[in-house]
């Protein structure tokens, strides 16, 4: 079951960019029984694979931006050991607000879904021609500074944050968005995940059963990323985005009530 997982999640990950976390995380618990805490830094040690094998795969057919990747990189390392250390001190002693971060980041990830559907809709097929843009190397240190943070502190790999920005920012192709975060997140997730391990956050046997399932599915995914419709799995996402935020704040909403 635990290949299964990281297969499923290397798939994805691959198709959408996405180092597989949001797949990965909510099992963990849910399907594992990990408590949050190690679910989180299991799942950023397994993202390391998912890292190495997509970012491969979708170098391999050109679908990589080296430099911008690795500007990313750079302020991710920086990023994810300061969000490490806030999850290691504040986070760990407080597993309700841990869980309350997640609700809200996956009820964010669920509309930002829900919108690139529509707007790909409204859209229709028409593609964007435009070329590539260069911008200040800044930007794309301070944009893994902040995906950093966030892989430090809830062990997901920043890449529904840093896909979006790549399009947006360098108007790069969704494919070679993928491609490009996936590199980012490789010493992203590296350093963090063996922050994790370092702080024993990390189930070692299942991170790496489903590290090993990640390497699997993200080569399957890289071969159908230029054909299949990524619209398709986000309409899906969308929806499971929406029950997981649902899962993680009803314990909070009860506390209050």
């Amino acid at each position: 079951m635990v290949l299964l997982m990281g297969m499923t999640a290397g798939i994805l990950g691959a198709i959408l960019g996405i180092g597989g976390g949001v797949v990965m995380l909510p099992a963990s618990e849910i399907l594992l029984g990990l408590s949050s805490p190690v679910a989180v830094g299991t799942t950023l040690f397994a993202v390391i694979f998912t890292s190495v094998s997509g970012a491969f795969g979708h170098y391999r057919k050109g679908n990589v931006e080296v430099k911008s990747g690795l500007l990313v990189a750079l302020g991710g390392i920086t990023g994810v050991c300061a969000g490490s250390y806030i999850f290691k001190q504040y986070l760990t002693t407080n597993v309700e607000l841990l869980k309350v971060l997640l609700g809200i980041i996956f009820l964010i990830m669920a509309a930002k879904m829900a919108w690139e559907v529509y707007a790909g809709w409204q859209k229709g097929e028409k593609a964007d021609e435009t070329k590539e843009k260069k911008i200040p190397f800044y930007y794309l240190i301070l944009l893994g500074i902040f995906t950093g943070t966030l892989t430090g502190l809830l062990g997901l790999g920043g890449g529904f944050i840093m896909v979006p920005a790549m399009m947006w920012m360098l108007n790069l192709k969704p494919a070679k968005a993928a491609g490009t975060t996936l590199l980012a997140m490789l010493p992203i997730a590296l350093f963090g995940g063996m922050i994790k391990l370092l702080q024993g956050f990390v189930d070692f046997e299942t991170g790496f059963l489903m590290g090993l399932g990640t390497v699997i599915g993200a080569q399957i995914g890289v071969k159908i990323s230029n054909v299949i419709r990524p619209e398709l799995f986000k309409v899906c996402f969308t929806i499971i985005f929406i029950l997981l935020a649902f899962d993680y704040l009803q314990s909070f909403v009860h506390m209050l009530l």
